[in-house]
């Protein structure tokens, strides 16, 4: 692969991906998810890449169902800690607490409800779209992926995240309290709760609650989520087809159902990378919002709590790639609130990263082809494709990890 690819990526061509998939609402199930797959397919064959469709069977119970019953189940666990804190049962306090604490370990551990929920069949249909250009001398697989569904929901994303990271960490300190408080009483000192602290109490199961409503709709356009990951991908995908990398597979990989608790991805991770990974090093770029709206490139360095840290050796090609042509990567951490296709993939030990970045207007009417800032996208595809060249020159030598 020439020295100058980076020259090439055409951010002319990746917006007008953007444009065009950001007429449709494509939540997954509806007319404007099929007509999605029909452009994506039609685009990569002018561009000589052939995508086949993967379909898969899902159940919507993560989204509809599995996040609301924790959201809530939290907020009715710290609404009887409050009780029991006014009426000042110091062995109830205690014991909730504790109940608490592994009730919100439990819900940390989120990524486990979408696989498990994603390996059953549902009644419900989608695809993912995948694409092989095979390198000149296969000795691994490089995926670039991105997601192609939409949604919208009531809360605007700040506010969502905003209540997760209260909700959860005022229901976190409660809980301690709550033990702290139990345990002093048992000792003898009577630290009965008063009507204004029960009031201060109610705090995250307010929050929490508040999340359980967060309905889903259709009205966002999702120009930057994700279509501008699409637009990444399938440029990445027309100049590799042209010119394929030497020691590298590349499988352009088009997600269905991200919004509904990462189904897509999970169906393929589980159907396909385990024997991927037995012809050589498997790696897995993922690009899910890959330039913020003042197109700034950020990096998903971790996610969950305790923090579960991305690939190593992506990162590391990533910020060499970018190092290299002046531009500045941020790394960001995703504690709870928001879920990206590459973290199952991390979970289950694949050498997987995200492009990704921080915007309040998606999942909402405002993510339009407007707010598109066409030099973060340059900025994203530029450093992808050195990203793949660097890759691919260490595939050829044995000097990247992933085995």
């Amino acid at each position: 692969m020439g020295e100058s690819m980076e020259e090439r990526f055409d951010a002319s061509r990746a917006f007008v991906h953007i444009e065009r998939l950001a007429r449709l609402r494509r939540l997954p199930g509806t007319p404007g998810e099929a007509d999605a797959r029909a452009y994506i397919k039609a685009a990569c064959a002018e561009g000589g890449l052939e995508m086949a469709e993967d379909i898969f069977h899902y159940t919507g119970a993560p989204l509809v169902v599995a996040m609301p019953l924790i959201t809530l189940g939290l907020a009715l666990l710290c609404v009887a800690g409050s009780v029991v804190y006014l009426v000042g049962s110091s062995v109830a306090m205690f014991v909730l607490g504790i109940v608490i604490l592994g009730a919100l370990f439990l819900s940390f551990k989120w990524s486990a409800t979408f696989e498990s929920f994603a390996a059953k069949d549902g009644n419900k249909e989608s695809s993912n779209l995948l694409g092989t250009v095979e390198g000149r001398t296969s000795r691994g697989t490089v995926i670039v992926s991105a997601h192609y569904d939409s949604k919208s929901q009531l809360m605007p994303v700040s506010v969502r995240v905003a209540l997760y990271l209260l909700g959860f960490m005022t229901a976190g300190l409660f809980a301690f309290a709550l033990i702290a408080v139990g345990a002093v009483m048992m000792s003898g000192p009577d630290l009965s709760g008063s009507t204004a602290g029960f009031v201060i109490t109610l705090l995250p199961a307010v929050c929490l609650l508040a999340l359980s409503i967060n309905v889903t709709g259709n009205r966002s356009p999702g120009a930057l989520d994700d279509a501008s990951g699409i637009s990444v991908i399938l440029e990445l995908g027309r100049l590799i087809k042209g010119e394929p990398l030497r020691n590298l597979d590349l499988v352009v990989a088009c997600f269905g159902c991200e919004e509904v608790g990462l189904v897509g991805s999970i169906k393929y991770m589980n159907s396909y990378a385990a024997e991927l990974k037995e012809s050589g090093p498997l790696y897995m770029l993922n690009f899910d919002m890959p330039f913020s709206p003042s197109g700034s490139i950020f990096l998903s360095t971790a996610f969950e709590m305790p923090p579960v840290k991305t690939s190593a050796v992506l990162n590391e090609k990533t910020r060499e790639a970018a190092k290299s042509m002046g531009i500045e990567l941020k790394g960001v951490y995703l504690p709870v609130g928001a879920a990206a296709d590459h973290m199952p993939w991390v979970k289950n030990g694949y050498e997987a990263t995200c492009f990704v970045s921080p915007a309040t207007f998606v999942h909402s009417s405002r993510d339009t082809v407007e707010r598109i800032n066409r030099e973060g996208l340059r900025r994203a595809g530029d450093i992808a494709l050195e990203t793949l060249r660097l890759l691919d020159q260490s595939a050829g030598t044995g000097g990247a990890g992933g085995d």
